[in-house]
């Protein structure tokens, strides 16, 4: 329970901090919004204040065109009247004969409008524009950086959902836990070893815990080993679904009486060497068939060893605890080579390893015995099973039995000593 809650606390802290992030990317953008809004309204003061200028220079220069003109109107108006009296106070006669000449009244040019100014003046308003249409572009960029960035987060957040909708859908759907099984296999062992615990799907994690349940440490790299005891082991799945603690007996020996690839057997009071392959017995090689139960007894004799009995054979195929296969009390399809349309390499399937340390006794090749048949005394039993037998490839299963001059594809053996 604390692996789960340590896996929910942890998802709940990583969509906290999403959380968060996304809450700050939006704090700053309304910063943003807010500073864009001041500047338009500080550019849009700057604007009006222009106006206002270039509105009261205007008035002040018809002000003063007005003035000018008034006065002009004034002086003419002056000279008019004092021509008139100088005039009246001549004689007509004079006035007739020597009238002086007068100058027409020349209209008094008007005010020179300050072009500069206005030129100034219209340059501001061009530059307050061109600043307007700046702020106005780098707030339609934020805007759509802004949306983006929305959609982004939204499409993000409806990923997230649709993926934790498929999770719950598969965890709510998927209720099987996944298969769990420890290498090597539980057995006798004269060497160190290095466990691993194998699950047979892809996104799936796996522990141990050695001598008890109460330290697990996750299994998927291997792990040095040579203590004589028990293991224990699980595998949980990627919605959850995990195995129950399963166990795996260990019995590190000091040394092997038997020499290279032969372990000992006790068999009805005695020790006996049984190969731990099939013959050649070689891991990683092909075993021998369509060899005949003559020749087996021959192939034995010559590497100074015997055909097995089929005493010696179960024997070494049940193991201490007497099991039904090599591995265990019920049929796995997985653990032998039992349900394929040939013969595998000597060792190939791991699992298929019996206490004391002989491979592929379940299955793969049919294998001969030195023992007659007490239903006919001219031919001799098979033991264990080929690689099509399937749950008919037993420890104790000998109820064929052939001539021994004939050859099979199917029937192989193993030699003990």
């Amino acid at each position: 329970m604390s692996e789960n809650q340590n896996t929910q606390n942890n998802q709940d802290a990583q969509k906290n901090k999403r959380k968060k992030k996304n809450i700050a990317i939006l704090v700053l953008m309304f910063l943003l919004l807010v500073c864009l809004f001041i500047a338009q309204c500080h550019l849009d003061q700057i604007k009006q204040e222009a106006l206002a200028k270039e509105q009261e220079t205007a008035l002040e220069m018809q002000r003063r065109h007005t003035l000018d003109s008034l006065r002009q109107i004034e002086k003419m108006r002056a000279d008019s009247l004092r021509i008139a009296d100088s005039l009246a106070a001549i004689p007509v006669d004079t006035v007739v004969a020597d009238t002086p000449k007068v100058e027409p009244v020349v209209e008094p040019p008007k005010p020179r409008v300050n072009r500069d100014s206005i030129k100034h003046v219209r340059d501001s308003i061009k530059h307050v524009n061109d600043s307007l249409a700046a702020v106005k572009d780098s707030i339609d960029r934020a805007n759509k950086a802004i949306a983006d960035s929305i959609a982004a987060a939204e499409k993000a957040a409806a990923e997230e959902a649709e993926k934790k909708r498929i999770q719950d859908s598969i965890r709510n759907s998927d209720k099987v836990p996944p298969t769990a099984e420890i290498t090597p296999p539980a057995g006798r062992y004269y060497d160190p070893i290095k466990l691993k615990v194998k699950c047979d799907e892809i996104k799936c994690k796996t522990y141990l815990s050695i001598g008890d349940t109460m330290n697990p440490v996750e299994a998927g790299k291997a792990m040095e080993y040579n203590k004589t005891g028990s293991v224990f082991y699980f595998a949980e799945d990627s919605v959850g679904n995990r195995t129950p603690w399963e166990e795996a007996k260990y019995d590190m020996a000091s040394d092997n009486v038997c020499g290279k690839n032969a372990y000992p057997v006790p068999v009805g009071g005695k020790t006996v060497c049984v190969d731990a392959y099939e013959y050649p017995n070689k891991a990683d090689e092909n075993p021998k068939d369509m060899v005949s139960q003559e020749e087996a007894v021959a192939l034995c004799a010559k590497e100074g060893k015997h055909l097995c009995s089929i005493d010696e054979w179960q024997a070494a195929c049940r193991g201490k605890d007497n099991f039904k296969y090599s591995y265990g009390d019920s049929y796995r399809q997985n653990k032998c080579n039992t349900n394929t349309k040939t013969a595998k390499r000597s060792g190939r399937k791991d699992q298929c390893r019996s206490w004391w340390g002989m491979y592929d006794m379940n299955g793969n090749l049919w294998e001969w015995t030195s023992s007659p048949s007490k239903d006919h005394p001219n031919m001799f039993l098979v033991a264990g099973g080929a690689w099509n037998t399937n749950n008919g490839s037993k420890c104790t299963e000998s109820k064929f039995s052939f001539y021994p001059q004939n050859q099979y594809p199917s029937v192989g053996f193993r030699c003990c000593k």
